[in-house]
């Protein structure tokens, strides 16, 4: 793909690695060292397996997966050992806060608002927007990776996550274009679930079958994913607390996946299914995901994986609209959003939208979100330009794979 290509700063850091014949020889990633650096470093050893049975065998699972299939390079594993090292560490202080004040576990999470669908289809624009209203709260990217008081100050908080969000265009800068990240931002559900090691973070940026494979065999883990949603919804409430007792508003692409689980956990959620044309959608995509794996591998077989997300999705969506229609989803719980009705009348498709929500509109609220689009056109930061065959996708067997997905919702080609 013509975007995957290293800045300098980048090429020659990786050159440290091949140096030595091995960029396992610089920075390793061996499952137990790192958890004995946890335990030294935090002083703490309590990974709550009785709470969160099964915890601890994903970690082993994925890290050995991650070291010897994802053909990191130099800046990959140092970016995967730090974020590893970061989330032992945290799960362990949550660990101890949620055992010193139990009263975390107790925080009421009431008609949380999510808004899922595929990746690319308007959930990351839709998000925004409605977090501009008062009667809803996101969580916010900061919070998410430092969920604890004890990491400092929000300001220091602010600066420390910039590490895992602008960093990230400044080693793979068309990225931006694609997608922006920011301490400061409303951010996506995969940034506070990476605390389970069967979140969906970890599949998005790494090729590790092996795990996968076993994934796929031990999908009660989901189970467990979402009860850790809840709790850190509740760390995030207990530490700054709202007055005014805000509904939560959530988002994550993922979700549209696990939407049997998110309704077993909040079965009095709504949900916002966002819809687009599968031949932008899905090559865009593959473009992002092989961004984010190119931070940290060479290695990104991208025709591959377009042929992956294709099978993927269709399953997803399919299953969607099977659950709904035979009533295992509450139908009734769910509002369908449209990509090109956003973008023609964003405040319009709002107003949609609160209705079938059972939201009020707030005074004065059309002038807040349409000074909010003015002030973040689309491609303030560049382009993000993609296109089927950019990605390997053949455009006949796209349309065919999702065929069904888009008489059933009735969506427009673009």
């Amino acid at each position: 793909m013509r975007q995957l290509e290293h800045p300098d700063w980048v090429r020659r850091l990786n050159y440290l690695g091949d140096a030595v014949g091995d960029p396992r020889r610089v920075v390793a990633l061996d499952p137990v060292e790192l958890l004995e650096t946890a335990f030294a470093t935090t002083g703490l050893d309590d990974l709550g397996e009785a709470e969160w049975p099964g915890w601890s065998e994903t970690y082993r699972r994925l890290l050995p997966s991650v070291d010897t299939e994802s053909s990191l390079h130099l800046l990959g594993r140092v970016l995967t050992r730090a974020e590893v090292l970061r989330v032992l560490q945290t799960w362990l202080r949550l660990q101890a806060a949620w055992k010193a004040t139990p009263a975390i576990a107790g925080v009421p999470i009431e008609q949380p608002v999510f808004v899922v669908g595929p990746p690319r289809t308007g959930t990351t624009i839709l998000l925004e927007l409605l977090a501009l209203d008062p009667q809803l709260r996101a969580p916010i990217a900061y919070e998410a990776l430092h969920p604890l008081p004890s990491s400092g100050t929000v300001e220091r908080r602010l600066e420390l996550a910039e590490a895992e969000q602008e960093l990230w265009s400044d080693i793979h800068p068309p990225f931006l274009t694609m997608h922006e990240l920011a301490s400061h931002l409303p951010c996506e559900c995969v940034h506070f679930l990476m605390y389970d090691f069967a979140g969906p973070y970890w599949s998005m940026v790494y090729d590790a079958p092996s795990f996968t494979g076993w994934q796929l065999e031990h999908l009660d883990s989901l189970g467990r994913v979402y009860r850790l949603h809840r709790r850190m919804l509740q760390t995030f409430e207990h530490h700054a607390p709202d007055p005014e007792r805000r509904r939560w508003l959530l988002k994550s692409p993922y979700h549209v996946a696990s939407l049997p689980q998110l309704f077993a956990e909040y079965p009095d959620a709504r949900v916002v299914h966002t819809h687009r044309d599968p031949l932008k959608f899905l090559p865009s995509l593959v473009s992002i995901l092989s961004a984010v794996r190119f931070m940290r591998s060479d290695a990104v077989d991208v025709a591959g994986l377009a042929a992956v997300m294709e099978i993927t999705y269709k399953m997803f969506l399919e299953g969607a609209v099977q659950s709904r229609a035979d009533g295992s989803l509450p139908d009734d719980r769910i509002v369908d959003s449209h990509f090109t009705d956003l973008m023609a009348e964003p405040v319009a498709a709002l107003h949609r939208l609160y209705e079938g929500l059972g939201l009020s509109w707030p005074e004065g609220h059309d002038a807040v979100v349409t000074g909010y689009l003015a002030a973040k056109p689309k491609g303030k930061h560049g382009a993000h330009r993609y296109s089927p065959a950019d990605v390997g996708l053949d455009p006949a067997s796209v349309r065919r794979s999702f065929e069904g997905y888009v008489a059933h919702y009735g969506i427009a080609e673009e």
